[in-house]
């Protein structure tokens, strides 16, 4: 079973409205199917709880959205949970019943929903044990555990007092959640279970939002833009012809449209070659994530192109592009664990955060504009039974 959730708005202009789908579909199903929302082969089944708990005081509720969260996702799942201990009989494609055993696979999310399915702290690794203070260094760390994960979260509860507990419960950087909905799913490990987000961890996230920044402290805004614009025409290529700079809001499609010509832009016979050699191990290690097929070889390359990134990195650092002394980013970090998902549950474009956010219009968008924006959650889940009966028919 692949789960995916993510927290969406739903008005723009009035109030602050949002829902918390929860997505579901198999890994049987070929990941060309699974990302076509016209085959509807990924379905919805729940809300998460929206709401602004306001009983609570400003320090206790953070920890009641999390808790909240993880309530309503172990009464989603309680059927899997029964279901993948003592199997069910189910008809499949071909007509024939057969006793399947559903088991939780990956979980589909954007960082700071991992680190809340992962009971840990956003300035922590919700697969790895690494400091937050190394997630810059280009180093193997010890993986979470789930087994150590409940046993210190039950020490929690019950009020253990012992100041070596306390001392590794606070450096795991584990937020006292309990229980977690993941404790009770058969043959799950939910550590190893996050999948690689090439939207928002390597297009907007390591590419834009770091990448291109750096590269334009370097070169100057006004200099990169005057690029973008002189760039050739080209069938396939976008042309900026206003540059970059006066855009406020991107797509994942104008990302990838930049990538293909940034490489360009910035070889240049002043720059320092370090430069020139992060950002092509950089672009080299999104395209290769992205390929819809892996090799012994194809993997090795990505192992090296980090390996390189690594090694210019500093760079920024001295030309004061990057004001901090360090390279503690999450999405920065994330990118050391891509070979190892990979290998696991294959290739990362079947894993992609823009299949569950383009389900958002089918199955939250458009439900909240069918309703007469009060009490709007029971009106979404009225109309979606009723498109689905429709659909069935």
């Amino acid at each position: 079973m692949i789960l995916s959730s993510d927290k969406t708005r739903l008005s723009q202009f009035r109030g602050d409205k949002s829902a918390w789908p929860v997505y579901l579909t198999i890994g049987n199903i070929s990941k060309d199917i699974r990302r076509k929302p016209s085959s509807h082969a990924t379905v919805l089944i729940g809300y998460i709880p929206v709401g602004k708990f306001d009983c609570f005081s400003d320090k206790t509720r953070p920890l009641a959205r999390y808790q909240t969260f993880h309530y309503a996702m172990s009464i989603l799942l309680k059927s899997m949970q029964e279901a993948g201990k003592s199997g069910v009989l189910t008809v499949c494609a071909d007509g024939h019943r057969r006793h399947v055993f559903p088991i939780l696979a990956t979980y589909v999310a954007d960082y700071p929903e991992q680190c809340l399915v992962a009971c840990c702290m956003e300035n922590r690794c919700p697969v790895c044990k690494v400091e937050p203070k190394k997630r810059g260094d280009h180093e193997v760390n010890l993986k979470r555990t789930e087994n150590e994960t409940v046993s210190m979260l039950k020490k929690f509860v019950n009020g253990d007092t012992d100041p070596k507990f306390k001392e590794s419960f606070t450096s795991a950087g584990i937020r006292p959640i309990s229980p977690p909905f993941w404790h009770s799913l058969p043959h799950t490990d939910i550590f190893q279970s996050f999948t690689p987000d090439l939207l928002h961890q390597l297009h907007k996230g390591v590419f834009k939002d770091h990448l291109v920044k750096w590269c334009t402290e370097i070169l100057g805004e006004d200099e990169i833009d005057q690029r973008f614009r002189s760039m050739t025409r080209l069938t396939g290529l976008r042309h900026f012809k206003n540059g970059i700079s006066s855009v406020s809001q991107w797509t994942g499609s104008e990302h990838k449209e930049m990538e293909k010509v940034f490489l360009g832009l910035v070889i240049d016979g002043s720059t320092d070659e370090r430069v020139t050699e992060a950002v092509r191990a950089v672009i080299d290690f999104i395209y290769l994530s992205s390929l819809q097929s892996h090799t012994t070889q194809t993997l090795n390359l990505l192992t090296s192109t980090l390996n390189t990134f690594h090694a210019n990195k500093q760079v920024f650092i001295e030309l004061n592009a990057h004001t901090q002394d360090h390279f503690n980013i999450p999405k920065v970090h994330s990118m050391e664990h891509y070979a190892e998902m990979i290998v696991l549950y294959g290739s990362a474009d079947g894993y992609n955060t823009e299949s569950p956010e383009r389900l958002h219009i089918d199955y939250a968008k458009d439900a909240y504009a069918a309703t007469n924006k009060k009490d709007y959650v029971k009106q979404m889940t009225t109309w979606l039974c009723r498109q689905e009966a429709i659909d069935v028919e």
